[in-house]
């Protein structure tokens, strides 16, 4: 799409979705348009963090991504965090983790099995993000395992900061280790970028102001959840769980995509996974740490069906990525799954 026309699409449903909030016209129509500006806007946020990456290098670039590439999982998540709907937040948290290893990583593998019948990737960062992935699983698993226990309520929220807080370290060293200290060991073949059109100004600028407009959507769109929610009959947990990540995770999906199209499967796998472990490793963490400022008692404790869901979908991708080769069957294989659970909380 022309840039201009992309520009032209992105204000009119900005201007649509504002008006629409303020007239308080229909729920339903809120909710669809605030999601299609924040979809729009998470592009835009994706585009404008590519294009810092190939003026500022790829290691300002990812950092960048790091900061920027989940703002709109964690913009949504905090808002709901102040409106007090924990079960929505618990939901977003493991829906992105879920639909990042599984619909973006499954679509991907699919995509690029229609021009290359096997893709390769680095089995040395797939064995990284594996364990990583292993690591964010425990931590996000074990609080759930100490609250059954039955300690008091204040116990489970100091244990869960006390989690988060390792959480954040270990992604911290996992960025230096990725990005400094083990990067030619991790990707011994990089080659040179080409400079993005945008110039770096221009594209901090794009950045910041969609940041804003991704905060007052967003707001938009988390007060919509609860009587949404009564209007369609389903569970809070569900549009926490399936409605929400499929917003928040179009930025990555969209490049990734892209990538995938390109066989450049390096790409689209840690995008995919490199996506998960930021929500399970900074925006969970982010979120405890945040509650306990709000004074909001939200901890990591998640159902055993969230717990056994994310575990699960831990062994698959590691289960398909360790060889550091895929194909069409394995996406088939993994998007099925995605479609599987999302059944299951429908009709939980």
């Amino acid at each position: 799409m022309n840039e201009r026309l992309f520009f032209g699409v992105i204000t009119s449903v900005c201007i649509v979705a504002f008006v629409v909030g303020i007239w308080h016209v229909s729920m339903v129509l809120i909710f669809l348009m605030s999601a299609a500006s924040v979809i729009l806007l998470a592009r835009l946020i994706g585009q404008a963090t590519e294009a810092l990456g190939t003026w500022f290098g790829s290691g300002v670039g990812a950092l960048l991504g790091a900061t920027f590439g989940n703002s709109v999982e964690l913009i949504i998540a905090l808002l709901a965090l102040r409106a007090g709907l924990y079960s929505v937040v618990k939901a977003t948290v493991i829906g992105g983790i879920m639909a990042n290893l599984l619909l973006t990583l499954g679509v991907c593998m699919i995509v690029a099995g229609f021009k290359t019948s096997v893709q390769k990737f680095s089995r040395v960062k797939a064995g990284v993000n594996s364990a990583m992935l292993f690591v964010a699983v425990i931590g996000l698993s074990v609080t759930s395992m100490y609250a059954m226990l039955n300690h008091g309520v204040h116990h489970v929220q100091a244990f869960s900061v006390g989690v988060a807080i390792v959480l954040l370290l270990v992604y911290i060293m996992g960025s230096v280790f990725s990005l400094f200290t083990h990067r030619s060991f991790l990707t011994p073949d990089v080659s040179p970028v080409e400079k993005s059109k945008w110039s770096a100004r221009k594209a901090m600028i794009v950045l910041m102001l969609s940041t804003v407009l991704v905060s007052y959507f967003s707001d938009e769109l988390v007060g919509t959840v609860h009587p949404l929610a009564v209007h369609l009959g389903l569970s809070q947990e569900f549009i926490g769980l399936v409605f929400l990540p499929l917003i928040g995770i179009t930025p990555e999906l969209f490049i990734a995509v892209l990538l995938a199209r390109r066989n450049q499967m390096d790409g689209s796998v840690e995008i995919a996974v490199g996506s998960s472990l930021q929500i399970a490793l900074f925006v969970g963490p982010v979120l405890v740490i945040a509650g306990a400022f709000m004074h909001q008692l939200f901890t990591l404790v998640f159902t055993p069906t969230e717990a056994i869901v994310l575990f699960l979908s831990t062994i698959l991708i590691s289960l398909v990525s360790l060889d550091g080769e895929t194909h069409w069957f394995e996406g088939m294989m993994v998007l099925s799954t995605y479609v599987i659970f999302a059944m299951l909380f429908f009709f939980q």
